[in-house]
């Protein structure tokens, strides 16, 4: 019997978070047909792992949040080391990278061993992510071209990821699209409707406390509108403080519930009206699809990248200030626009039968991306090399 090839995959850690859920999903999945290990930076695992998977961490510390710059830096310069002994003592022959810094790494480990094959993955928006300053957009113009050339593939989750890529950051290597993955249900959820003005009509978000997250639109949003309408977050993060303060100050406090991060996300999304999405950039997010595989209606700006291609098959959308877009599979609105998600919300609240709509909608047009179907992808894309 022919030994099955010995694949790995590498990122930061397995905490909370869109890439880190796509990671453990895709190495439950790959193992059907590949020797799988997982490489971490950090020793974090918040999601399940199949028990073939093989886990290395680069370094037992799991609390990366509370690092200054100068540490991130001196774990840099240690985990290039360490990353290439452990791909040479775990005979590895191909490895997949996840976001910038393992990238990175990955180029650098490439350079030093042609033979080893390596395909990177980038997972958000480049021009939005990496030239927020002019120090940073410096050191990324530089590197990036640099490092990310030297890897055999690149895979992004947008084309509009892969665009940007090439024009703004010379990328020359060959370059597709795999989109993120989903477990779906084969029967869908019980749709929650919506059936008198006395209810209480409830509305979620779910993602890191973090300013591109821009989770403070929604609160804008909700100190203009009834008090029958509620909003719950989910997840954890460095503006959970000022995001608590702005809906105490906005007297949200009886109607807006701050719950920190969840393992059983999906099921918790099945007791709400209406999913929000308010980022200012993406890369494709998981959580949209997740409310979708679900038949959870969806609201979300239509930012760089990922709603659009969700919501409305990739076709341009345009939405006046204030206002909003019913697109082919949920509601687009414009970025850093308040008036514009309280009007989505209002409408979906008094349009009972277009929320029941959208929720078949979005339920079927999850299917797409099955856990089955882009792990495929994925196999495909490594016997390519």
């Amino acid at each position: 019997m022919q030994s099955k090839r010995k694949v790995a995959l590498f990122v930061s850690s397995l905490d909370f978070g869109g890439a880190e859920r796509v990671v453990s999903h895709l190495c439950n999945e790959l193992i059907k047909y590949f020797d799988v290990t997982l490489i971490l930076l950090y020793n974090n695992i918040e999601y399940p792992l199949n028990s073939n998977v093989k886990v290395i961490a680069l370094s037992e510390d799991n609390e990366t949040h509370k690092k200054n710059k100068i540490a991130h830096f001196k774990d840099y310069y240690k985990f290039i080391f360490k990353y290439q002994k452990v791909l040479k003592n775990e005979n590895i022959d191909l490895v997949i990278s996840f976001m910038i810094r393992q990238n990175m790494i990955n180029g650098i480990a490439k350079t030093f061993n042609p033979n080893l094959k390596t395909i990177i993955s980038e997972r958000c928006f480049p021009s939005k992510r990496y030239l927020d300053t002019q120090s940073r957009a410096l050191l990324t113009k530089t590197l990036i071209p640099f490092l990310y050339n030297k890897n055999n593939k690149l895979f992004s989750n947008s084309v509009y990821i892969n665009k940007d890529l090439i024009e703004n950051f010379k990328i020359k290597i060959d370059t597709s699209v795999i989109y993120n993955p989903i477990q779906i249900e084969q029967i869908q959820p019980y749709f929650k409707s919506y059936t008198s003005e006395k209810d209480t009509f409830k509305t979620v978000t779910v993602g890191r406390l973090i300013p591109i997250k821009n989770q403070k639109s929604i609160l804008n949003a909700m100190s203009t509108l009834p008090d029958y309408v509620c909003f719950d977050i989910f997840g954890d993060g460095e503006l959970k403080k000022r995001l608590t303060n702005l809906s105490e100050k906005n007297n949200l406090t009886k109607r807006v519930t701050f719950y920190g991060n969840a393992s059983n996300i999906k099921t918790q999304l099945t007791n709400y009206h209406c999913f929000i999405l308010s980022s200012l950039s993406e890369g494709f997010p998981n959580a949209i699809l997740e409310a979708m595989s679900v038949g959870l209606p969806v609201i979300a700006t239509n930012c760089m990248s990922g709603p659009l291609e969700l919501l409305n098959e990739n076709k341009p959308a345009t939405i006046a200030s204030g206002t909003y877009y019913k697109a082919k599979y949920g509601i687009l609105v414009n970025i850093d626009d308040s008036q514009g998600i309280a009007n989505a919300i209002l409408y979906l609240k008094q349009n009972n039968k277009v929320r029941q709509e959208y929720s078949n909608l979005g339920f079927n047009r999850a299917k797409n991306y099955s856990l089955k179907k882009i792990g495929l992808q994925v196999k495909e894309l490594i016997d390519s090399i």
